[in-house]
């Protein structure tokens, strides 16, 4: 959690709709004047997009394009999607827009009748799972989509993942694992081997297994400290690893109802507050939002209409994920009119065998 700064003075902007909108689609512009100085946006939002190629670089191109903003790194918290959450709930952050990696955090986590800390959400990209490993472990020589589930778990092997109650990465990592063991008729030993206490349960790690931060999944890599690390395609494409493609049955990359359904087939158990919580299977599905305490909601609004714009979406695709079109939202009353006709085809209802999960 970044320590709020008491020196800290996030001015507010005006917001201003131009004629015939931006080249992208992008309409909002805030602007600053001499006597407040610029506009800071700041922004909460995954680990797993803390690379400088994603999420950074959409900031700074929005600065750019926008006058009288900046977009400074300190003010940019990157954690799991649930820690972000919780940092959100706990008390007055200085947070204008919150991008999660699981489309059930914002409704589950913010979304609350009694004290809301988000209304909306817009769902606008999946990001299926890859593996990514270490190529010069000579364990994993020759490793192939085809036989990767029985290669990493040689003797000697470790699979980094960070921890799935606080990180839905983590808990979309063994949800792979269980489904790929379906695929295999593996009856649960490629998940056995890696965390105890069956599938669905509360997942302990046994000694093949490394907990570690997504943010750092990159660098342990590296280091040797971890062979595999089961990780968003974004992720592994911005930082350049090297990776195994998994199949669609698996990989939490596809969105159809009839995937939808095959992955809730599988779940975990997760730590939550003082209870636990068992969670199934969905696809890896990327939304945003502007946390209603946000210090400057108009530049947190500008910053979402540009993430959801044409000025973006070929960027999102070239950086791995799967842009949505039509984006989707969980709450169209309370979705901000400047969001509703965002590019390239709109906002529209979540499909019912998704919003069905957010309960």
């Amino acid at each position: 959690m970044r320590p709020v700064t008491t020196t800290l003075v996030i001015v507010a902007v005006a917001v201003v709709a131009v004629a015939g909108g931006f080249a992208g689609g992008w309409l909002l512009r805030p602007t600053s004047t001499a006597s407040t100085g610029p506009a800071s946006l700041a922004i909460i939002a995954a680990g797993s997009l803390q690379p400088a190629r994603l999420l950074p670089a959409l900031a700074s191109a929005f600065v750019n394009v926008t006058p009288g903003v900046t977009a400074p790194t300190a003010l940019q918290e990157y954690e799991g999607s649930t820690d972000a959450a919780t940092t959100l709930e706990s008390g007055p952050e200085p947070y204008d827009a919150f991008v999660a990696a699981d489309f059930r955090v914002i409704p589950q986590h913010l979304e609350t009748v009694t004290s809301p800390d988000a209304t909306w959400e817009v769902v606008f990209a999946a990001d299926p799972m890859v593996l990514a490993y270490n190529s010069s472990v000579s364990a994993l020589s020759g490793i192939s989509a085809t036989n990767w589930y029985s290669k990493i778990t040689a003797t000697g092997v470790t699979l980094g993942t960070p921890n799935a109650s606080s990180d839905p990465l983590g808990a979309a990592a063994i949800f792979t694992l269980e489904l790929e063991d379906g695929l295999e008729g593996e009856a649960g030993a490629l998940y056995g081997h890696f965390f105890s206490g069956g599938e669905g349960a509360l997942a302990v790690p046994t000694s093949a297994t490394k907990i570690v931060s997504e943010d750092d999944a990159g660098s342990a890599l590296a280091a040797g400290d971890v062979d595999v690390y089961l990780i968003y395609r974004s992720y592994a494409v911005a930082q350049g690893l090297t990776t195994v493609t998994l199949s669609s049955s698996v990989d939490l990359g596809n969105t159809s109802s009839t995937a939808v359904s095959a992955y809730g087939g599988v779940t975990t158990t997760v730590l939550s507050g003082t209870s636990t919580k068992v969670e199934a299977g969905a696809p890896v599905l990327f939304s945003l939002t502007v946390p209603t305490r946000a210090p400057d909601a108009l530049l947190g609004l500008a910053f979402a209409e540009f993430l959801l714009s044409n000025a973006t979406a070929s960027t999102w695709a070239a950086d791995g994920f799967l842009p949505l079109a039509p984006l989707w939202t969980d709450s169209e009353s309370h979705l901000p009119a400047a969001l509703s006709g965002s590019a390239p085809d709109g906002v529209a209802p979540l499909p019912s065998y998704l919003s069905a999960l957010l309960t």
